[in-house]
């Protein structure tokens, strides 16, 4: 990848006693192929490490300096991990960042088939992140309540479908999980 967007926190910035005396914490998230379209999950332990120093050379390049040989602890994560903790295709942030899995193309929040679940959470719309998650769970419970003004096919406006109860359950669609390639103590 020749200019990934990556996520960098130091929550030390804050809560200095989350690191020794003078150190602080840096969690970095950099985007990965999942294992069904990209390397398998047993190809990530020779992979991790050759990724983890592009990432930090990337870093390097980017501004910070010495951030490579500032790490004292660290723990890499990658899809092999996500993978083995039973996410689906090693991937801790549900369905796929391409554009047939983007904003209105996201996977409804109404499940075919039954009546009274709603889905809120990453894996439907409007999509990952925190901000669109809260606001995944403000639509579920604008349908469970029936204070929505879209149409759902074969629900009506306002609500459930006649003859059912008001509420329904709402039921994550995926748990949000961070998926971090690098994080350690640094200067």
């Amino acid at each position: 990848m020749s200019d990934p967007s990556l996520l960098i926190t130091r929550p030390t910035a804050t809560d200095p006693s989350l690191a020794p005396p003078g150190r602080h914490l840096h969690y970095i998230l950099a985007p990965c192929p999942n294992t069904t379209l990209g390397p398998d999950a047993a190809t990530w332990a020779e992979l991790g490490p050759r990724y983890r120093d592009s990432v930090l050379r990337e870093l390097e390049r980017r501004g910070f300096t010495g951030i490579a040989e500032s790490v004292q602890d660290e723990t890499l994560v990658t899809p092999a991990d996500w993978q083995a903790q039973g996410h689906a295709a090693g991937t801790p942030f549900s369905a796929a960042h391409t554009f047939p899995q983007t904003g209105p193309f996201r996977p409804r929040n109404l499940v075919r088939g039954t009546v009274n679940a709603v889905l809120a959470g990453c894996g439907t719309t409007p999509g990952v992140g925190v901000p669109t998650v809260l606001l995944s769970g403000k639509l579920a419970a604008a349908r469970i309540t029936g204070r929505h003004t879209a149409s759902a096919p074969g629900r009506g406006r306002g609500g459930p479908a006649a003859g059912t109860p008001a509420t329904a359950t709402a039921v994550p669609a995926s748990p949000p999980a961070p998926s971090a390639l690098s994080k350690g103590t640094t200067t």
